[in-house]
């Protein structure tokens, strides 16, 4: 090797040597400055962060730990982590050889209990064994608030499900019951809810009408929502109960469709309703009836005859009044009392309603006196019709169910409009005035408004 070798390589190593402290330099420099990073990382990060060496003695930590601890960096630093929390509240989440994961109630320095996750990992040093360990911590303490109010609110509600009047239930969208409360497993005679399910389990049991059950569903399933249906439902010993419900598609916990109802019993008033409307019904009745016959009142007559005065004579068609009084009534009275004195006379107007077809009807027209109107019936018709009254009531034994023999007669009065008169009075009045020729010339016969005393 020349001189001039040893002078170029001298050269060259030194320039190696300006390099490598170059290079060492950029080293230490980005050491430095990824170690800035990574701190600046750890202290914004709100997650508290730990070091531990391997005693989990703790050699470094975050802002955010300070925090979540309310202590100061030296009241943690060489201070060992398991002195942190109470051993006897931890609950594992995760564990192998490398990391671990738990719950904890640590000790702030305020005196507090925090809940904390602690995640613990083992990191390594150079040569590949263990340095100590990283610990990142998260703060539960919102979490377990929330979570005890939402446990919180389901215990209201279950307490609300349990003691609610109304009945409450949720099924499957197939209408199988997945669970009902108190009340209505009461509603339907149950003493349990299990004893309900048991039964009604699949849902369509307890409908009056199979068909309704199913139309429930469509329609929940097509609106999502329905409010009061009103249907009739059945007991397990055939009673009825009715009912509104109202009803809407849910999810339970794990998404799965479901339907959640709520039932009110309306039978009570149910009942009441059809009550007041049987009410109203016999108040219309007995405004035309008469109570005791369940032939028309006097005041239907009027009305009738006024209304069969116009049309018959705008049509040019007859009618008859008939008046009819029972023969020697008052002896069957002192004979057999008031009571089948007025069983008496239900019989006799059944007689009269059975002799007759619609659309003639038979009025009470007060005590013993009965009216019979003959719509479309001509003199000699009305006439052939009252025979036939007459003969049914003469053939008929009344009071027969009180052990009785009892006959009857009477005595019958007949005006035609319009041939004997063309307004209601004076028809009214031509029929009491044939009845009464009648009456006087020996009753049990048939009068008409020019003749009397027709057998």
């Amino acid at each position: 090797m020349t001189a001039d070798d040893i002078i170029r390589l001298t050269g060259r190593i030194d320039e190696l040597e300006h390099e490598l402290a170059d290079l060492k330099s950029s080293c230490e420099r980005q050491l430095v400055e990824n170690l800035s990073k990574y701190r600046r990382v750890i202290d914004s990060t709100s997650e508290g962060y730990l070091e531990l060496d391997q005693a989990l003695t703790i050699t470094d930590c975050n802002s955010a730990i300070l925090t979540i601890l309310a202590r100061e960096k030296q009241e943690l630093l060489h201070k060992s982590f398991n002195t942190l929390y109470d051993k006897n509240s931890v609950f594992p989440h995760f564990a192998n050889r490398n990391h671990l994961s738990f719950e904890a109630q640590f000790e702030s320095g305020n005196g507090a209990s925090v809940p904390l996750l602690c995640k613990r990992s083992i990191f390594h040093d150079a040569d590949g064994g263990p340095g100590g360990y990283l610990v990142l911590v998260t703060d539960l303490t919102d979490l377990k608030r929330a979570q005890e109010r939402l446990q919180d609110a389901r215990d209201r509600f279950r307490i609300m499900y349990n003691n609610a009047v109304q009945g409450m239930y949720e099924c499957t969208i197939d209408g199988h019951f997945i669970s009902v409360n108190p009340a209505l497993a009461r509603t339907f005679d149950f003493d349990t809810t299990t004893d309900f399910i048991r039964h009604f389990g699949g849902g369509v049991g307890c409908f009056s009408n199979p068909d309704d059950h199913r139309k429930l569903l469509s329609l929940v399933k097509e609106r999502g929502v329905v409010k009061n249906y009103e249907v009739e439902m059945v007991k397990p010993d055939g009673k009825t109960v009715w009912a509104l419900i109202s009803m809407r598609l849910s999810e339970d916990t794990l998404g799965k469709p479901v339907i959640e109802g709520i039932l009110i019993d309306n039978t009570e008033q149910k009942l009441a309703e059809q009550r007041l409307r049987v009410s109203r019904e016999r108040f219309r009745y007995l405004a035309i009836h008469d109570n005791l016959t369940g032939l028309y009142n006097t005041r239907h007559l009027y009305k009738a005859l006024d209304r069969m005065v116009t049309e018959s004579g705008e049509a040019g068609t007859p009618f008859s009044l008939v008046f009819l009084d029972m023969d020697n009534f008052k002896r069957v009275v002192d004979t057999y009392g008031h009571l089948n004195g007025s069983q008496v006379l239900k019989e006799v107007a059944a007689t009269l309603q059975e002799s007759i077809e619609d659309p003639a009807f038979g009025v009470a027209y007060g005590g013993d006196e009965f009216v019979l109107v003959l719509p479309g019936k001509g003199k000699q018709a009305a006439l052939e019709q009252v025979r036939n009254v007459r003969a049914s009531m003469k053939k008929t034994t009344y009071l027969q169910n009180k052990g009785l023999a009892v006959r009857m007669s009477a005595s019958f009065g007949i005006a035609t409009f319009p041939d004997d008169a063309g307004d209601r009075d004076s028809l009214l009045a031509l029929a009491d005035e044939a009845l009464f020729a009648v009456k006087s010339a020996g009753k049990d016969a048939i009068g008409t408004a020019e003749f009397s005393g027709i057998p």
